[in-house]
């Protein structure tokens, strides 16, 4: 298997704020460009994405992204990765108690976990991952957001609140078969139509990441944009 992963700004924000986790590698913002990764049977893909509009939103990505890469050889069942995901939304709240000016920091969260013949797919927040199956891009997390589109406050995070508060981890447990996994923070597809997508995530392995970054910058750039492609078997 492989991963693809890229992070870009985007044209409107002066820092990037989200973070990639490929196993215990942290991915922040650098070159606009993908960078490969060649992984074992197992493999813990997320992508984290700081909340704008609170207190140091990439503090928080990167509280949780610590404590996802830290943990990524511990996972051997769903409710592993659940329990990943709740420590990391504990771990933001912790550093919220020990520095001042922090409180209501937060990020939301969606990944991937490949654990022996099953994927987990995991989202808090309106991050997403999708599976390409049979020629489609099928939607496999679900949007913490009011019913009727994305304008509205999102119903839950990885921290954001003054006080700790747990989270309700979106679980799916799916057939490991071929294709690929797009996990992606919500810059990409608030902008980028579906069928564009679609489309790119049919193109040879290494020219996919780039392809499905175009139709978001596009349309203006206007958040951060962060991509993992996984392939799970074969491809170009």
């Amino acid at each position: 298997m492989r991963v693809a992963a890229l992070t870009h700004p985007g044209w409107r924000r002066a820092e990037n704020q989200d973070r990639i986790v490929v196993d215990g590698v942290v991915l922040a913002s650098g070159k606009a460009e993908p960078v490969c990764f060649n992984v074992g049977s197992n493999v813990l893909v997320a992508v984290i994405d700081g909340m704008g509009g609170h207190p140091a939103g990439g503090f928080a990505a990167a509280v949780a992204a610590d404590v996802m890469a830290s943990g990524h050889h511990r996972l051997s069942s769903a409710a592993d990765v659940s329990m990943l995901v709740s420590m990391a939304n504990d771990e933001i709240y912790a550093m919220m108690d020990r520095i001042p000016g922090l409180t209501g920091m937060g990020a939301t969260v969606a990944g991937v976990a490949a654990i022996g013949d099953e994927l987990v797919v995991f989202n808090v927040g309106d991050a997403r991952a999708y599976l390409q199956a049979s020629g489609y891009l099928i939607q496999a997390s679900v949007d913490d957001r009011p019913a009727g589109g994305r304008d509205g406050a999102i119903s839950q995070s990885l921290g954001g609140l003054p006080s700790r508060t747990s989270v309700d981890v979106h679980l799916s447990r799916e057939p490991r078969q071929g294709g690929r996994v797009l996990v992606a923070s919500d810059g990409l597809f608030a902008r980028s139509p579906h069928e564009d997508l679609a489309a790119a995530m049919d193109l040879p392995f290494p020219d996919a990441p780039e392809a499905l970054l175009r139709p978001a910058l596009d349309a203006g750039g206007e958040d951060n944009v962060s991509i993992a492609l996984l392939e799970l078997s074969g491809g170009d």
